[in-house]
């Protein structure tokens, strides 16, 4: 189901924000800013088991091949919309690699620094908002399917933090760039 880990966090976040508000109105029916404030929290609160969640599930978990891999479009303050994994980091897509057909040029010591996105077996990604005809697979040089979009295989940075505003990857080297639910360079 294409849009349940959007509703899952969505949900959890509304649930503990009622809650917590009741909660407060109960304890200080006169105190608006505190009820304010425990929302805001069980907010973070449901947003860190969300976060959790998707990385006990292997979605963001660069380094293993996971038998589970999202790829959701997103909009970004800074980047407009742009392709992320199910635990919310931005994916890349390297100017160096070929569309005609797929290839990847970034292996060895590039791949460290920018992991590719693979999936395990004969699994398929799960897409919100991504046309499922613009994705396909690469076979790298290891073995490991790397995703690709449009054809182009798609990859973390390792210095992203996980907030959309901070992907540091974006324009590295002018050569590596956030990649829109299209295949495009994503448009500052």
């Amino acid at each position: 189901m294409n849009g349940a880990p959007h509703s899952r966090w969505i949900l959890a976040a509304l649930a503990a924000l009622a809650l917590a508000g009741c909660a407060s109105q109960a304890a200080a029916p006169s105190n608006t800013a505190g009820a304010a404030t425990g929302g805001a929290a069980a907010v973070a609160e449901a947003a860190a088991s969300a976060q959790a969640e998707a990385a006990a599930s292997g979605a963001a978990a660069p380094q293993s091949t996971p038998t589970k891999v999202e790829l959701w479009a997103v909009q970004s303050g800074p980047l407009g919309v742009v392709v992320t994994d199910g635990g919310g980091l931005p994916l890349y897509r390297y100017d160096r690699d070929g569309t005609k057909p797929p290839t990847s040029a970034c292996t060895g010591e590039c791949a460290k620094q920018w992991p590719p996105v693979v999936l395990a077996g004969d699994k398929q990604p799960e897409l919100d908002g991504i046309d499922p005809a613009l994705v396909g697979f690469i076979q790298r040089p290891d073995g490991q399917r790397q995703l690709t979009l449009a054809g182009w295989p798609l990859y973390r940075h390792t210095g992203d933090d996980g907030g959309l505003a901070t992907t540091y990857g974006n324009g590295a080297d002018k050569v590596w760039y956030a990649i829109s639910p299209n295949g495009d360079r994503a448009k500052p």
